[in-house]
This record gives C-alpha cells, structure tokens and sequence, in this order.
C-alpha cells in the first residue's frame, strides 16, 4: 500500500519491520521509525543493523507525529494501536490534513472511531483491505484528505467500505460481527428487562442492517 514519494514514518514501528523492509526493497524516498518508547525504538535499531541499513532509516523518539518533519514525508503509517488512540495521533498533527498526504491505518480495535473521525476531518478512504491470520482479521485502510466529510452507514464504519475489500473476507467479517452482536443481545436479553433497552434497540438494529449487508453482497 505504501507508493514510491518523498518519505514514509511508521508510527509506532516497535520492532522496525516495516522500515528495514522497506529498505531493503529499495524504497526511494526518506524512511522515519518512531516510537513513543526506548526499548522499542533500540529494538528497531538492532532490526536495521542486522539487516544492514542502518543509514536508510532515521530513528525518532518520540509520541505520534510529534517530531515528524512534514515537509520530509507524504506516507504516514499508524499501525498496531486502537482507533481512538490513532485519532488522538491524526488530531496533534493538524498539518496531515492535507492533500500531499496519505495515511495508511491499521486499527487493532476501535475502527468504527477512525473511520468516524476520518469521515468527519475532511478525509476519503480510498483504500480498504481484510488481512486474515488464524480466525483474527485485521483492518487496514488508507486515506487521503479532501477538506469533504464522507459518509459511511454504520455498518461501514465498523467493517469498512463495501466493495473495497476482498468479498470473502468481508463477508467473514461480516458474519464474525453479527455473532458478537447476536451474543451482546443474548446477554442483554437474560439480564433484567429493566436495563440495557435503549442498548438493545441500537444492536438490534446494528443486526438488521448487517444482516441486509450479508443479503445484498450475496445478491
């Protein structure tokens, strides 16, 4: 997902991966590894050396974008945290709220929160894609920015953009996400008749659209 450009920083690159790899493909332009922590930046550093590209890639200390020079990089990796964490990165660094940039995202939860955020900033997603290790699926989206707000239903904004990603794995998703509802509602249901009503409308129809969801795709 990541284009040839001016510069690439991954956000919380932990072990650095993603730079050395980049690296070592050949990526042309600037390469950034940041981190919020010591270890996991000295990590990184022991990555690249073992790799030998140690002089590719510039090592940052530092939280989210907070140190990233805008003017060096037009690709901005944020991979590996929560939604809102990621928003709370995105919201700091009011200067990625412009066109020269693409942000690819990779939510570990809370991707209905950025994609809301994104929606609602001025951002397009673009770019959608399902990434499946054992019974675990992974979201990674990309987005550019427009300055127009997009709308998504909520079904969307949990799963992604229909028709983007692979149509099996959205499927998948979309069956994985209906079971966690349908076991919310159970629970709900055997709890007291008292609570969790306006809970229970909202996932009853979370449920229904879902369930439209699956119906159209197979159509």
């Amino acid at each position: 997902m990541i284009r040839p450009g001016r510069g690439v920083i991954d956000v919380g690159t932990d072990h650095g991966y993603l730079p050395v790899r980049l690296a070592c493909e050949g990526y042309p332009g600037g390469i950034f590894a940041s981190d919020l922590r010591k270890g996991p930046l000295a990590a990184a550093r022991r990555t690249a050396a073992q790799a030998g590209v140690s002089e590719r890639i510039q090592f940052q200390l530092s939280d989210g974008l907070d140190a990233c020079p805008p003017d060096e990089v037009d690709t901005i990796v944020v991979a590996g945290m929560g939604g809102d964490t990621i928003c709370g990165i995105l919201d700091r660094a009011e200067w990625c709220m412009d066109p020269a940039y693409r942000l690819i995202l990779q939510p570990m939860t809370k991707a209905e929160v950025l994609r809301y955020w994104l929606c609602n900033n001025g951002f397009f997603i673009e770019e959608e894609h399902l990434v499946e290790e054992g019974d675990t699926l992974y979201q990674i989206l990309a987005a550019v920015y427009t300055g127009q707000n997009e709308a998504l239903s909520d079904a969307e904004l949990w799963l992604g953009k229909r028709g983007l990603a692979d149509p099996s794995l959205y499927q998948k998703a979309i069956r994985q996400e209906i079971h966690r509802i349908q076991r919310q509602i159970d629970g709900i249901k055997a709890g007291s008749a008292d609570t969790g009503r306006r809970q229970l409308a909202l996932l009853q129809d979370r449920l229904c659209e879902l369930e439209e969801l699956r119906t159209d795709d197979h159509d």
